[in-house]
């Protein structure tokens, strides 16, 4: 049967589709001309489910689940209830009710008169609105489909509901996902051809609310997880917003909005021109006066359309240990990276592990390549200031005449060619860690006088500048001059020199470092094997003993470049005597003058290094050891005790 086409909303059009509605009730053929094909979709799966067409039961209210779903929809209730209330204000007209139900169909909320929920007593929060519990309506057929839909009057599935009709949206979040419906029901006779587009409209208000709350959300957690202090402030200078990482800074608790800035910032000249130039600038060292000290920073400022300015911090002593490490001015050795088991060095190390516990001035004496860097680099890492940077200065290697401003930094204009902002000097770098002068025995005079006022005052004054800088840095220098006799010859200032003599700590050349040269020989030799894929390579104890022969004039540096080189070159899996460079080899074979006692040294340590080499090759096998040094096991016993080696030393190694 075909019928005429009609309006949807018009008085035909309802007539036609309640008879369609009692013809599918009877179990009659339906015209799908006159029923929607989403109505008569849902009205199949109502009839497949045995749903009653006349009586409508309500379900029981789950106080229960109610809250819990609530709980968990929090944003989603919060955001739509001013829509909703809005939306239902505006109709205002009788048995019109406004709910919000989540993805299962439970009424999480609704606005309403209770005169009009009596009218529409489904609507109430804690019901359900699915299709499976009240049959063909608009909230189950949006929940089903995801579109928004009307259900006008008799295309309702049960009769109940035929003196309603609904118009129902669907609800996502920013990210897509379906959250629930928003519908409106209201008196078919109240029902206008317009009221679905209200309801779309508004639960795009609803979607839009969403999006900028979490919009919102995720810009304060990037402000939170921001290592800058970040305020926006409105033109009367009053807090509008302000993150975690500036609270801490200005010392300020979490209730900070919404005041004024100058009332944490006493007599700022400088934000006061902020807010009034309102102008652009990046990184401009700036001091603040807080209720407890001061706050050194590197401030920016945007302005943005509102009459505000957004500003950045960025700690000074921050940014310059960053800035340390960026340039390579972190320690990377501890006291477990210095090698060997002698004497001297041992009470090297013990002094200086007593010097890591203090902040006293430390000065490390040694010839060059005894590793005063090392052990200034494990004194920092175990002290209190290891998370701070490590700063390296060349006291030798600077220009004479920027010897000042690299140390001490500049301000703008200081001298030709300097950077219109200024510049930190090493020590501003160094500020919260340490500062290792290398060299201090080369360093200039007029840079001496410099270095004594900063050991007394703890204050740094920048080359042209007025102001003093206060500075927390540990200051350990090293050289391998002999400072007094400088100080005699007036090439170094006594009062400098007294004032970095607290500490002092004697690092001890290779040569008077016993069995060392045998252990770090090995080290080195494993370390470049491993580097350079040569692991089956192998010192001759020949070789070996030569190397410890040698009086090594450039210590373990020296040490290890001739081991790198001979790692290198070597051609074959075993590197002997004429492999050595001829330095290493001229003491025994064509006679640097010794000095006296030297040469029965020399005798002694080839000796003693071969013995130690052979039985670390036999594991202290003294049979093999005696045979292969063409030695009695009588003699052998001698030079043990002669040595001072243990006889168990190498057994099971």
């Amino acid at each position: 049967m075909k019928g005429t086409l009609h309006s949807p909303l018009s008085r035909e059009r309802m007539i036609d589709v309640s008879a369609q509605w009692k013809r599918f009730m009877a179990g009659l053929t339906v015209d799908a001309t006159l029923v929607r094909p989403v109505i008569l979709q849902s009205w199949q799966r109502c009839r497949q489910a045995g749903f009653p067409c006349d009586v409508l039961a309500l379900c029981p209210i789950d106080t229960a689940r109610l809250a819990r779903a609530v709980a968990e929809n929090r944003e989603l209730v919060d955001t739509a209830k001013q829509v909703m209330d809005k939306l239902a204000h505006s109709i205002h007209l009788s048995s019109s009710v406004v709910t919000l139900v989540d993805t299962a169909g439970l009424v999480l909320h609704v606005s309403a008169t209770s005169e009009d929920l009596k009218n529409v007593p489904y609507g109430a929060p804690g019901r359900r609105c699915d299709e499976t519990t009240l049959g063909t309506n608009g909230m189950g057929v949006c929940l089903i489909e995801r579109q928004p839909v009307h259900v006008i009057a008799s295309e309702h599935y049960s009769a109940s509901l035929h003196y309603l009709s609904c118009s129902a949206a669907p609800i996502h979040d920013s990210s897509g996902r379906f959250l629930g419906a928003l519908n409106l029901a209201i008196s078919t006779a109240n029902f206008h051809q317009h009221t679905l587009g209200l309801v779309e409209a508004a639960a795009h208000a609803i979607e839009e609310h969403l999006r900028l709350r979490s919009l919102l959300r995720t810009q304060h957690i990037i402000l939170e997880l921001l290592d800058d202090g970040v305020i926006v402030l409105g033109g009367d200078g009053v807090i509008a917003s302000i993150n975690r990482q500036a609270c801490a800074m200005l010392g300020l608790g979490a209730d900070a909005a919404g005041h004024n800035i100058q009332t944490f910032i006493r007599a700022s000249d400088l934000l006061r021109t902020i807010l009034a130039d309102r102008q652009t600038f990046h990184d401009r060292e700036a001091t603040f006066s807080l209720g407890a000290g001061e706050l050194s920073c590197a401030l920016s400022c945007a302005p943005f359309a509102d009459g505000g300015v957004i500003l950045t911090l960025r700690e000074t002593r921050r940014m310059r240990k960053y800035a340390a490490r960026v340039a390579g001015a972190k320690a990377v050795y501890t006291f477990e990276h210095i090698i060997g088991d002698s004497g001297p060095l041992r009470e090297s190390i013990r002094l200086a592990r007593v010097a890591s516990q203090g902040e006293a001035t430390t000065l490390l004496l040694g010839e060059s390549g005894t590793g005063k860097e090392l052990f200034a680099q494990a004194i920092h890492n175990a002290s209190t200031r290891r998370k701070g940077p490590f700063v390296v200065v060349n006291c030798g290697a600077l220009p004479r005449n920027l010897v000042q401003s690299e140390l001490f930094g500049y301000v703008a204009g200081a001298f030709s060619g300097a950077l219109k902002e200024g510049s930190p000097g090493k020590f501003e770098l160094a500020d919260g860690g340490s500062i290792f002068l290398d060299e201090i025995g080369e360093m200039p005079l007029e840079a001496q006088v410099s270095l004594l006022r900063l050991l007394q005052e703890s204050e740094v004054t920048r080359l042209g500048g007025k102001e003093a800088k206060h500075i927390d840095v540990r200051i350990i220098a090293a050289t391998n001059k002999d400072l007094p006799t400088a100080v005699r010859n007036n090439a170094f200032r006594g009062d400098l020199y007294y004032r970095l003599n607290v500490l002092t700590i004697q690092i001890p050349p290779l040569r008077q470092r016993d069995d060392d040269v045998l252990l770090l020989t090995r080290v080195f030799m494993d370390k470049f094997k491993r580097s350079l894929g040569k692991t089956d390579l192998e010192l001759s104890r020949e070789a070996l003993a030569a190397l410890a022969a040698h009086h090594w004039p450039g210590n373990v540096r020296e040490l290890e470049n001739c081991i790198e080189r001979l790692v290198n070159v070597a051609c074959q899996d075993r590197i002997d005597l004429n492999d050595l460079p001829q330095d290493v080899m001229a003491d025994m074979l064509r006679g640097r003058q010794p000095l006296p006692g030297e040469a029965a040294m020399s005798l002694r340590r080839i000796q003693k290094a071969l013995i130690l080499e052979t039985l670390r090759e036999t594991g202290g096998n003294f049979r093999r050891t005696s045979s292969l040094l063409n030695i009695s096991r009588t003699t052998l016993y001698a030079k043990l005790k002669q040595y001072g080696i243990a006889a168990d030393t190498f057994r099971g190694a």
